[in-house]
């Protein structure tokens, strides 16, 4: 298995960090294009990846803007939800000039499945899309809901991201990395809470545009998504290929939880039947 890591050109010429995890033969399945949550980055994604490039696909993913190797000005801050929309497609047009041949996927966990929710709305004609634990409403307090007095440059204001790690995930063995995870966020600017709540009532009201394959992964333990949103999204999603599968006693990184195995094997043989 091979990791690579390089640039692209995102919206606005903007260079961002990407990688990808691949298995050492030319040949591979498919493409799958994976989106991280909240205050975390691509690194968060190695064990997925690393699973479905055992399994003979390609792995693409990049830092979310404002995210750490992709942080332009301002830790924390994404100017537009856009934005990230906009990286996409061009990310997506960088990946299809090179494996031309291949059906694209994509996947999100939390925030990255919003972000993937909402780019398959727009573009259709992707293969498929895997939302896990899709941030369609947020039910933890992600910050201590105290302004910071600090102006920082561009005059943007800052809330604390303070999101419990117990809550992501019981295996105690990633609950530590993420803990000792020092590229990941402590603070988000209110611009970019702000977007984050557009984009997700954005998505609730776009749902029965969503129209190309879906399948949609939640922990019945979630406390950080509104999984009462997430079940609504799910039921006005007009695409009749829609599947909705809840993992009892699951938390929300249903991809770094103790029986995360069950996950992946159910997002690959999903996967392998739209090929």
């Amino acid at each position: 298995m091979q990791n690579l890591t390089d640039y692209f050109e995102g919206r606005g010429t903007q260079k961002l960090f990407y990688q990808y995890w691949g298995p050492d033969s030319d040949k591979i399945k498919a493409i799958i294009i994976a989106f991280h949550g909240l205050g975390t980055h691509s690194d968060r994604l190695k064990l997925p990846a690393e699973y479905f490039a055992e399994k003979g696909y390609g792995i693409y993913a990049f830092d979310l803007r404002g995210h750490w190797r992709n942080i332009i000005d301002i830790p924390g801050h994404i100017d537009s939800m856009e934005d990230i929309q906009k990286d996409i497609f061009l990310f997506m047009d960088m990946i299809k000039k090179k494996n031309k041949d291949k059906k694209v996927f994509t996947i999100g966990q939390s925030l990255g499945g919003l972000i993937a929710l909402i780019y398959a709305i727009d573009h259709p004609a992707i293969a498929g899309v895997i939302a896990s634990s899709p941030l369609l409403g947020i039910k933890m307090n992600i910050s201590s809901a105290k302004k910071i007095d600090k102006i920082i440059s561009g005059q943007m204001k800052t809330i604390e991201l303070e999101i419990e790690q117990n809550k992501m995930t019981s295996d105690v063995k990633i609950l530590r990395k993420h803990i000792a995870d020092k590229n990941r966020l402590t603070q988000i600017t209110i611009k970019s809470y702000s977007e984050i709540e557009d984009a997700m009532k954005l998505a609730l009201k776009n749902a029965a545009r969503l129209i190309c394959p879906v399948l949609i992964n939640q922990g019945s333990e979630d406390k950080f998504s509104d999984i009462d949103k997430t079940k609504k999204f799910f039921k006005n999603i007009r695409s009749s290929d829609k599947t909705y599968k809840e993992y009892n006693g699951f938390v929300h990184e249903l991809w770094h939880e103790k029986r995360r195995a069950e996950v992946y094997r159910d997002m690959f043989v999903w996967i392998g039947k739209h090929l």
